[in-house]
């Protein structure tokens, strides 16, 4: 009984898979998107609505500071860690409305804009340096 229940349970899915193929007669979801996408020039509007940020998280001397946790949020908030360089980069769909803050602050060091106190971006910055002061 289980066999023949499994049986039947995979060629179900089979059909499904089969159901989400393309049309023979038109073109496939992913054709129909793409389309749908291209703007004036050529090039997918998906594309051009993805912005890079980058926050580099440095000391009061200018030196970078690696492995830190950053946020930056718009409706919700992305931490990402610092890189050797103090470098964080994100991709938002927007260049409005950002604020960033530490995740947490890393031993020796202090600032103000930990957790839920944010530093606001202006609309349309995309790049930012983070300043936090050495003990």
């Amino acid at each position: 009984m289980k066999k023949l229940l499994a049986i039947i349970l995979a060629a179900a899915m089979c059909v499904c898979l089969c159901a989400c193929g393309s049309d023979k007669n038109g073109p496939t979801g992913t054709e129909t998107l793409n389309n749908q996408q291209q703007n004036d020039t050529g090039t997918s509007s998906k594309e051009e609505a993805i912005a890079k940020f980058m926050v580099t998280l440095v000391d009061q001397n200018g030196d970078p500071v690696p492995n830190t946790m950053i946020q930056i949020c718009q409706e919700t908030c992305v931490p990402k860690a610092t890189d050797a360089n103090g470098v964080a980069q994100f991709d938002f769909e927007s260049t409005d409305g950002h604020k960033i803050s530490l995740f947490s602050c890393p031993e020796g060091y202090e600032t103000e804009y930990v957790g839920d106190n944010y530093i606001y971006l202006e609309d349309g910055i995309t790049e930012y340096t983070f300043e936090i002061t050495k003990k």
